[in-house]
C-alpha cells in the first residue's frame, strides 16, 4: 500500500492562508512593541539591577525583540514554504503531517505560555494554530483513507 498523497489544494491554501495570518500577527505585535516606549521603559525597570552606563539598552532591547518574533513566525514559515513546494514537487505522507503536528503543538505551547491576556493577537495566534493542526490531521484522514483502497 502507498501511503503517499499529493496535498490537496484546499489544505494547503488553509495551511498558507493561517501561517500568514500567524505571521503577520506576530508582525504586527513586535512593531507595536518596538514602538511603544511604555513597554521598553517596563523592560528597562526590569533589568534595573544590571544598569551599565555604557551599553546601548535600547539596541539590546531591539534585538531580544527581534529575536524573539524570529524564534515565533520559524515554524509557521517553514510549514507555509515547504507546503507549497511539497504541493507542486512532491506528494506528502504520516511523516509530513506528524512532524508538522509536533512542531506546531510545540509553538502553540510556547505561545500559551506568553500569558498575554491583555493582547487579541494572543488569542488570535492559538485560533490559528489550532486550525493548522486540524487541518493536518484531516490529512492524516485523507492518507489513512487513502490506504484503506
Amino acid at each position: 500500500m502507498n501511503s503517499n498523497i499529493k496535498l490537496p489544494q484546499r489544505e494547503l491554501y488553509i495551511i498558507l492562508i493561517f501561517c500568514s495570518i500567524i505571521i503577520f500577527l506576530n508582525s504586527m505585535e513586535v512593531m507595536i512593541e518596538v514602538k511603544d516606549i511604555d513597554v521598553y521603559e517596563e523592560w528597562l525597570s526590569q533589568i534595573k539591577d544590571s544598569k551599565d552606563k555604557d551599553m546601548d539598552y535600547y539596541g539590546l532591547y531591539l534585538t531580544w525583540k527581534l529575536k524573539y518574533f524570529f524564534i515565533k513566525i520559524i515554524v509557521p514559515m517553514a510549514l507555509g514554504i515547504y507546503s507549497y513546494f511539497a504541493s507542486k514537487f512532491t506528494k506528502i505522507n504520516k511523516i509530513y503531517v506528524y512532524t508538522w503536528i509536533l512542531l506546531l503543538l510545540g509553538s502553540l505551547a510556547f505561545t500559551v505560555f506568553e500569558l498575554k491576556f491583555g493582547y487579541i493577537f494572543y488569542y488570535i495566534n492559538i485560533i490559528c494554530y489550532m486550525v493548522l493542526t486540524y487541518t493536518l490531521l484531516s490529512l492524516n484522514k485523507i492518507i489513512n483513507h487513502r490506504e484503506n483502497l
